[in-house]
């Protein structure tokens, strides 16, 4: 299985376990093949089990991809391996350990616009002068947090960089005085950050590697267990690690380690100052006896393409690793191509003829090629802002495009609307926010009522719009308009009543709900429209956004979220926009820093000119003096080795045919130099011109931009949830877990959620109590000792009470009066349990256990409120419900129970600790306990079942299938246009 299809050096790599391993893979040599086929034969040769196993790389994409390809290569299921981002694993050991240096393990962890929020908010305990303008107090915040940030990668203390400056300030007589103060400011100033992190519980991404190495350092216990359980560490990317997280994977490796290392400096486009070849230079330091092998068989492009990119490269020597250590990385093409000539220059005269000529180009290729599909071609942009006369060329041939932003979530459509709806419940009398909810698509008002409504406004001296709109029936607008505006009075009054007592979520729910927003989305008519379908994922990040912020800010209110938001805006953070994986079939425009790791048949590299590609050299900032710097930096101008480098990944991301795009007017006073890299390559401007001169027209509605067919992403493992809901629905199903509707909460979901959070933290104040560990670090099944003796410790009833307090979550509640009946109703049940359980209290083996299994060829995973021992040794497997008891148990109330039989009989992490006794659904309002144990035909007809029904999930059917009962509980009832 592990041999198919690999070459004798790529399987040399997967196979080599003998040691710290450097692999040296170039572009499209198969590396992310080679990752996940070791981790595989690992778990299948029994060399380790999956939990002993750490693979660590950069970007939850790259890290959620390995994740996907391990799962698709390995047979069996696993409680737990550990493939996850340097920061995600650190976050995960500070919160566990991070008490034992003086951490709260309930730390706030600050994006970077979260960590500009708190200096601008707190500018007066930093004693600013140099970075603090009198015309922009604020100017200089990001540069000096991300100079806080870089520090933190090189491991640079506070009390180390005061040292410095103060040692500079005694013993540099040649140091101007100037100089002296900036440093003694900016030393200072770090100090003080890190102050006020710490004194609001605070942690930025910096942080987490940082003291993750201070606790390894300092308590070797921590480091003993963790490098006890990893016996395999796996690093992706290798070549942008910075000095901190190479500390860490030396820490966490020791001087023994089955350490293995993947990366290739000549696609390093993210190191601190070009120190790609330190990192690979130092590990061969460390690990003097490390294995080496070179990938250089390429799977993705042609010969001729690659020379191209091996040509260009080579200006980055010596500071490439093939120069330093006398090794081929020569790419050889491992695919057949045409004698066709496989690269083009093109130069033209302006860049509207630049835009024009690649348009038109990919319709000629389109129509030539009769197998190439939009999704084969790309535009790699150095910059977000040079991709809009593309887009423009596009759109007036016809052409569909995805425009792959990063940012700009911010300024979609829909999610301008939710926050002018915020602003205008915040004042009404804003005429722009009356203005633009006039002009929502999903009211379809007609252009003569809203011209009436805003002239008439100015011409009876009206104090705004919103009076107006009240008034519109005075105004002379249509019957149809007239309701329109009644309805927009009416939600502003009615939103205004619910800023006093409801959170921010509730209120926007509550906008898109009665303004008929969720429906429009939703509609039928709608369906697999991909521009609806991508606000429908805009809508779900800023839900998200706002959930994120509720749950920071307890007691959240919409005057301070819209405060909070304001910061947002001015710190210049545009918001992260949802990245599918998949896109409808459509011309791509991507940076080509995004564009790393991607491949399309045909390529245009645009904008080859000076100060474009290679951009302008810009200021790094607040530099980091010299003398604390630990990076070994290169020889030659690192700027334009990086911009190199970059653009060598973008000449290999071709597979066919690639286009280097270039013009002479770019809108300045002054024509414009091609790029150097074309120069160093060989092309010249004006070798082949586009002709005439001219611009591109932006007419409206000259073409209509044809709809690719909407790529609809199914999850890589299902849940017994989403199986559930595709059984009751399937169109409930694509709503809820495809399309991600935001749904209306409920008492009953929020009441479960209290108590199932409650019996959580109760379980694991008893384990702590007991010294019974919930199992690892990452989450494995406990140590097994669990009978009780009588000597079982147990929080007293009043402790019971405060985790129910600390949990209780009080949205959604139709009224007080509910809430009150709801939270009372808590209490009774908790005092009913804790009298019925404290003669016979157990210690869990587990909480909270998470697993995923292969059903079939599918994956299900799931997560498992609690796991005891029973007397005789074996599990008891326990599901919390609040619902109505039943002692009766249909077949289908059997399911979750028998899936976490299934996880518990198939996987040996649980399997090893005892055999599955007892499936228990613990209904709490009933304090009763209905046991029961699958037997094999069970079991079987489930798996048949599952297997069928994740098929038919991936058929692509998602019907509606409504009746009045299913309907009468369906989350999206009030929204559905198929509802009975």
């Amino acid at each position: 299985m592990f041999e198919e299809k690999l070459n004798s050096n790529q399987k040399k790599a997967v196979e080599y376990v003998s040691g710290p391993l450097i692999i040296v893979a170039g572009a499209g040599t198969g590396k992310t093949t080679v990752i996940t086929k070791k981790i595989a034969r690992l778990i299948d040769e029994k060399l380790a089990k999956p939990e002993e196993i750490l693979a660590l790389t950069f970007t939850d994409k790259a890290a959620d991809e390995m994740q996907e390809r391990v799962d698709s290569v390995i047979d069996t299921g696993y409680i737990d391996l550990q493939i996850s981002t340097f920061h995600s694993f650190c976050q995960k050991i500070l919160e566990t350990h991070g008490i034992d240096i003086g951490l709260s393990n309930k730390f706030k962890l600050l994006t970077g616009t979260d960590a500009w929020m708190l200096v601008r908010q707190n500018l007066d305990k930093f004693n600013l002068d140099y970075y603090r303008p009198l015309g922009n107090p604020s100017g200089h915040i990001h540069e000096l947090v991300s100079h806080f940030s870089k520090c933190k990668d090189e491991l640079i203390s506070p009390e180390e960089y005061l040292e410095y400056a103060e040692e500079i300030k005694l013993n540099k007589d040649d140091a101007n005085t100037d100089e002296k103060s900036r440093l003694s400011e900016i030393s200072g100033a770090y100090h003080a950050y890190n102050q006020l992190l710490l004194d609001n519980n605070a942690l930025d991404f910096g942080d987490l590697i940082f003291y993750t190495i201070k606790l390894l350092e300092t308590r070797p216990s921590i480091l003993n267990s963790l490098r006890k359980r990893f016996k395999f560490i796996l690093i992706d990317e290798f070549q942008d690690v910075n000095w901190a997280q190479y500390q860490l994977v030396r820490l966490l490796a020791g001087s023994g380690a089955q350490l293995t290392v993947v990366g290739d400096d000549d696609q390093s486009i993210y190191a601190f100052r070009g120190a790609s070849v330190s990192n690979i230079l130092r590990f061969k330091d460390d690990y003097p006896d490390a294995e080496e092998i070179v990938l250089n068989e390429n799977y993705r492009s042609n010969q001729e393409i690659l020379d191209l990119a091996y040509k260009l490269i080579q200006n980055n020597n010596p500071d490439r690793l093939e120069a330093k250590l006398k090794i081929d990385k020569k790419l050889i093409a491992k695919v057949t191509s045409s004698k066709e000539k496989s690269v083009a220059h093109i130069h033209c005269s302006t860049i509207d003829e630049e835009a024009k000529a690649v348009a038109e180009e990919i319709k000629k290729i389109k129509n030539a090629d009769k197998d190439a599909v939009w999704d084969d071609f790309a535009i790699l942009v150095r910059a977000n802002n040079h991709s809009e006369p593309f887009i423009s060329a596009l759109e007036k041939e016809g052409i569909p495009y995805e425009y792959l932003a990063a940012s700009g979530l911010y300024r979609q459509p829909l999610v301008l609307d939710c926050v002018n709806y915020f602003r205008l419940l915040d004042n009404y009398h804003e005429s722009s926010a009356v203005y633009r909810m006039l002009c929502m698509p999903v009211w379809k008002l007609d252009e003569h009522d809203i011209q009436k409504i805003t002239s008439l406004a100015k011409k009876k001296s009206m104090a705004s719009y919103y009076e107006a709109v009240k008034k519109s029936r005075e105004l002379g607008v249509s019957e149809s308009g007239i309701a329109i505006c009644d309805k927009i009075v009416n939600m502003i009054h009615d939103g205004m009543r619910k800023t006093k007592s409801e959170k921010p979520s509730v209120i926007m729910y509550f906008f898109l709900e009665q303004s008929g927003y969720l429906e429009f989305l939703i509609r039928e008519e709608n369906a697999g429209n991909p521009d609806m379908i991508r606000q429908i994922y805009h809508l779900t990040e800023f839900f998200n956004y706002i959930g994120k912020y509720e749950t920071a800010n307890p007691g959240a209110n919409l005057a301070g979220f819209l405060e909070h938001f304001n910061y947002v805006l001015e710190s210049g953070d545009q918001g992260a926009l949802y990245q599918p994986k998949d896109t409808p079939d459509s011309v791509n425009i991507v940076t080509v820093h995004k564009a790393k790791g991607l491949e399309f048949k045909y390529v245009f590299v645009v904008n080859l000119v000076e100060d474009r590609f290679p951009a302008r050299k810009r200021g790094e900032g607040i530099e980091i003096p010299a003398e604390l710097i630990r990076e070994q930096l290169p020889e030659g101008d690192g700027h334009f080795q990086e911009e190199r480098r970059l653009f060598y990944v973008a000449i290999t991301r071709a597979k066919e045919k690639l286009y280097l795009m270039s013009a002479g007017d770019y809108g300045g006073a002054r024509t414009k130099k091609i790029s150097r890299f074309l120069n160093e390559l060989g092309f010249a401007a004006g070798e082949k011109n586009t002709g005439e001169s001219k611009k591109i027209l932006h007419e409206s509605g000259q073409t209509v931009r044809e709809a690719g067919e909407f790529v609809y992403e199914l999850p890589a493992a299902f849940s017994f949830s989403q199986i559930k809901s595709y059984n009751t629905c399937p169109y409930q199903y694509k709503l809820s877990h495809i399309l991600h509707i935001p749904t209306k909460g409920s008492a009953v979901f929020s009441f479960g959620q209290s108590m199932h959070g409650t019996m959580q933290k109760f379980y694991q104040r008893m384990q702590e109590m007991n010294k019974v560990e919930q199992g690892s670090l990452f989450g494995l099944p406990g140590q097994p000792e669990q009978k009780n003796t009588g000597g079982i410790k147990a929080p007293e009833l009043s402790e019971l009470m405060d985790f129910y307090d600390q949990s209780w979550i009080g949205d959604w509640y139709k009224n007080s009066t509910q809430k009150d009946e709801y939270y009372k109703k808590g209490k009774e049940i908790l005092r009913v349990f804790y009298e019925s359980e404290k003669n016979n209290w157990t210690i869990p083996i587990t909480l909270e256990g998470w697993f995923k299994i292969k059903v079939g060829d599918y994956l299900v995973h799931g997560r498992i409120d609690r796991i005891d021992r029973m007397p005789d040794g074996g599990l008891e497997i326990i599901d919390y419900k609040t619902g109505a008891g039943k002692e009766d148990l249909e077949s289908e109330d059997k399911d979750q129970l028998l899936i976490y039989q299934m996880a518990a009989q198939q996987l040996p992490e649980y399997r090893n600790v005892g055999p599955t006794g007892k499936l228990t659904y613990f209904y709490l309002n009933d304090n009763l306990k209905v046991s029961f144990l699958g037997k094999d035909k069970e079991l079987e007809k489930l798996q048949d079942k599952l297997i069928k029904n994740i098929g038919d999930i991936h058929s692509g059917n998602f019907s509606a299938t409504p009746n009045q009962h299913k309907c009468k509980f369906c989350d999206f009832k009030d929204i559905c246009e198929f509802r009975v």
